[in-house]
């Protein structure tokens, strides 16, 4: 039922090539499969045939290029140079440049990128975070702690009195702005909140609470320093007790042994004694002077950037650049690769540990310092109700803004004499080398491009050619 079709193919071939179409390698036809594959062609006729190769071979040009046995094939000469590479991997067949491109977009902005803007945004937040009272109870912080501790701070804006030479002081300032935290703090605590960490005073801690607010009165009337810190060091201990409902639990069901038993085991230790574990706890009055005296250093710039951080802090900021490294998974790539690839990689993040350390140390001693200048000359605008809590603020945190800075500023100087990190070029290596690690690089890839304002068209196109290759996009 077919031969009158074929007939008719074969007389429309015939009028295109004339006699002899099936012999002819010139002519593809119904008889030669249209490859010129006859039987009948010889390598020295086969010089047009579309399979351009000599002789029948059964391939044509549209699967000779995936054939690492072709002559003068590329794929054959990459593939006598290493034939250990999987040849049928999309990275080797016009994709490699692609990858390369979106691979070192990758490692330059692996990073973390954060602006002079947010580094102090993100010291702002930190301080903010540090007294979790104004989150949690802002209506306890405004209508029963703001009005009454101001109240107590009036004489700020007075002409004369003693507790506006001692705010105005720069060496007995940071004692007033701590006065004014404390106090406020101890305000909030006699008065109803959640109750989960810290319950509300009462009974017998109401009636010293009562005490100390007495007592601060006549201190910052008299302009007696030492008095004030005292005061303030016990209002300090008193609303710092753990008396809410979590940590009644957690004792109820023991949840606080394991935390004794470490204590008991560090307290000997270099650990221990950095941290303090295990050493008397120092009297108020002992407490008090360590802090009028610190607080007279801090107001100079030397004595700023002596006093305000110390090893805990700085330490706390290395140990973070390696746990970051570690829980980011860093460290392992770079070990994965081979030990002197880790090695490398370790120190890389040595070297950014002792910036940041560095960097929020001298960072937060400007700002202290910077914070003590301006919490005084705000003492002119002290006659309202919240101009010394603004002055208690801004001290309170200008430190904290001045430390997130500086750890900024040293993490783009540390990243500049580390270059591109070991454990990052690791991870790409590992990435590129199959279809499911290209996919992984190509979706942080985009995330990263997404937010980057600067990413240039290379990238841009390079990111479109791989996502399409992989039906990513449509």
């Amino acid at each position: 039922m077919y031969i009158p079709a074929i007939q008719q193919l074969a007389n429309m071939e015939y009028q295109l090539y004339g006699y002899g179409t099936g012999l002819n390698s010139n002519c593809p036809s119904y008889f030669n499969g249209y490859m010129g594959q006859s039987s009948l062609n010889n390598a020295y006729a086969n010089y047009y045939n579309p399979a351009f190769r000599g002789g029948y071979t059964g391939q044509d040009i549209f699967t000779q290029q995936n054939d690492a046995t072709a002559v003068n094939n590329p794929y054959k000469q990459m593939y006598e140079t290493n034939p250990q590479v999987d040849w049928s991997n999309p990275q080797f067949r016009g994709l490699s440049d692609d990858l390369n491109t979106i691979g070192d977009y990758y490692v330059k902005n692996a990073a973390p990128s954060e602006s002079l803007l947010g580094a102090a945004v993100g010291g702002a937040a930190f301080g903010l975070m540090n007294n979790m009272r104004l989150i949690a109870h802002p209506w306890n912080s405004i209508r029963w702690a703001l009005k009454p501790t101001a109240e107590m701070f009036t004489d700020i804006g007075k002409e004369g009195t003693n507790l506006r030479k001692l705010w105005l002081n720069p060496e007995t300032n940071g004692v007033v702005r701590e006065a004014y935290g404390q106090m406020h703090k101890l305000h909030g605590a006699t008065h109803s909140r959640l109750g989960l960490i810290k319950a509300r005073l009462k009974g017998d801690s109401l009636t010293k609470a009562n005490e100390i607010i007495r007592g601060m009165e006549g201190a910052l009337k008299s302009g007696d320093v030492n008095k004030i810190a005292e005061f303030s060091e016990e209002a300090r201990r008193l609303t710092n007790a753990k008396t809410g409902y979590i940590p009644k639990g957690l004792k109820a069901i023991k949840a606080d042994v394991p935390f004794k038993w470490a204590k008991e085991k560090l307290k000997d230790t270099f650990i221990g004694d950095l941290f303090g574990i295990g050493k008397p706890k120092p009297t108020v009055a002992e407490a008090a002077t360590k802090s009028v005296t610190e607080k007279a250093a801090a107001s100079t710039l030397g004595g700023a950037l002596k006093h305000s951080c110390g090893v805990l802090n700085g330490l706390m900021f290395a140990i973070f650049e390696f746990a970051s490294d570690l829980l980011g998974g860093k460290i392992q790539s770079a070990f994965a690769k081979d030990n002197a690839t880790g090695y490398k990689q370790l120190g890389q993040t040595a070297v950014k540990g002792v910036g940041s350390a560095v960097g929020w140390a001298v960072g937060e001693g400007i700002g202290t310092w910077a914070g003590l200048w301006a919490a005084t000359k705000i003492g002119t605008m002290a006659g309202t109700m919240i101009a010394p809590g603004v002055g208690t603020a801004i001290g309170a945190v200008a430190g904290l803004i001045g430390g997130s800075i500086g750890c900024w500023l040293t993490g783009k100087l540390t990243h500049k004499i580390i270059g591109q990190e070991a454990g990052t070029l690791a991870e790409v290596e590992r990435m590129k080398q199959s279809a499911q690690g290209q996919v992984e690089l190509l979706k942080l890839t985009a995330n990263q491009a997404q937010e980057d304002k600067k990413v240039d068209p290379r990238t841009l196109q390079a990111i479109n050619n791989i996502a399409q290759f992989y039906g990513a996009q449509g």
